[in-house]
């Protein structure tokens, strides 16, 4: 049996998500994160990415005792959650092979900055789950995903979470993590996957039928914890707080546009968030927008079309959003006049599937 779990593209919103309630948009794309599980006498979990590491688990008193090696701790909390929701609702679980294969990394290991580490977790949870024949709605599947990657990470809005599991366009709102923290010492703790999330709210957007999405890597991965927590140091800011006001206003705009399918609208939306994104980045004093996707947005807004940095910037993706008017292909070679490498991505709008031995698919 195999799960395929997309990766994500930030449209807009980043930084400012990571507030309770603060919205972004974003979008799945067509580059996957791949779990093919099947029974096993002994649970194992391993990764064709890192071969020398492995996940191994037992159980003893009820307890699943799970043994992992470094770089392997995304997945270790994603059973282990599961494993403990399982448990609350007395399911039984059995012990499975899994191997992990992601497409979400270049040939040398660096990080396209689609959210791998996100997908492999959602890739975890819902393969755990299509193995034991259990259907949850796309909101417990996030909650137990959201858990695990928060439990390892610490940071972030885990809005790439909610995109790989619900895929195609979102809108995100991202919940109060400090209520999650408030409500227990473990956050492998199940229980919460059956509470409501304050300030929590995903909605899927209508693919929107006249805009192109172009993607633009710079070859540079970055750490999006260590920039969202130089952000954080200026969180208690009077601009800070006009960041949060002036993304949010931004980010409604860009939402309304895709839509009405106004791209005029969208385009708006999108140099705002820019705009805002930039004046962020000189109050924390570090680089977002570098001159490799400076060249990106302004070869696109020449030609007509919005751009902006996408994720945590300094590096990683830009994005360009143009309509029928737009010759992409012309902005897509001087990209990579320019030194930046084009990615062929698209919008992923479809379930998330699961491939039995036989060639039939059902919906997750």
């Amino acid at each position: 049996m195999q799960i395929k779990i997309p990766g994500k593209l930030y449209i807009g919103g980043e930084y400012a998500v990571v507030e309770p309630g603060q919205l972004a948009v974003l979008v799945a794309v067509d580059r996957f994160v791949f779990a093919d599980i099947q029974e096993s006498q002994f649970g194992e979990i391993m990764s064709t990415q890192l071969p020398e590491h492995v996940v191994n688990w037992t159980f003893m008193n009820d307890q699943i005792m799970i043994h992992v090696d470094s770089d392997m701790e995304f997945i270790a909390a994603a059973l282990k959650v599961t494993y403990n929701y399982f448990k609350i609702h007395n399911w039984q679980f059995q012990p499975f092979h899994l191997v992990i294969d992601s497409q979400l990394t270049a040939d040398n290991g660096n990080k396209f900055g689609l959210g791998s580490s996100a997908a492999v977790s959602v890739a975890i949870v819902k393969a755990i789950l299509a193995f034991h024949q259990i259907v949850l709605p796309p909101m417990a599947q996030f909650k137990l995903a959201a858990l695990a990657h928060y439990a390892v990470q610490k940071n972030g809005s885990l809005g790439d979470v909610a995109t790989s599991v619900y895929t195609g366009w979102l809108s995100y709102n991202s919940p109060d993590r400090n209520w999650l923290m408030a409500q227990t010492d473990d956050l492998l703790d199940a229980t919460l996957v059956d509470q409501d999330w304050p300030e929590l709210n995903i909605q899927a957007l209508p693919t929107p039928n006249n805009v192109q999405l172009l993607v633009g890597w710079t070859g540079t991965p970055a750490k999006t914890d260590k920039l969202v927590d130089q952000v954080a140091k200026v969180a208690g800011k009077d601009t800070y707080r006009d960041f949060i006001m002036a993304s949010q206003a931004s980010v409604a705009m860009l939402v309304n546009g895709l839509l009405a399918n106004d791209f005029d609208a969208i385009k708006r939306g999108i140099a705002l968030n820019r705009e805002f994104l930039l004046g962020l980045s000189e109050q924390a004093h570090m680089t977002i927008e570098t001159d490799l996707l400076k060249q990106l947005v302004e070869i696109t807004v020449a030609a007509g079309g919005a751009a902006k940095t996408s994720g945590a910037g300094f590096g990683d993706n830009g994005i360009a959003l143009i309509n029928s008017d737009i010759d992409g292909d012309q902005i897509l070679a001087q990209w990579q006049s320019a030194g930046i490498i084009p990615l062929n991505l698209h919008p992923y709008t479809e379930p998330t599937t699961i491939t039995t031995e036989t060639p039939e698919s059902e919906e997750a």
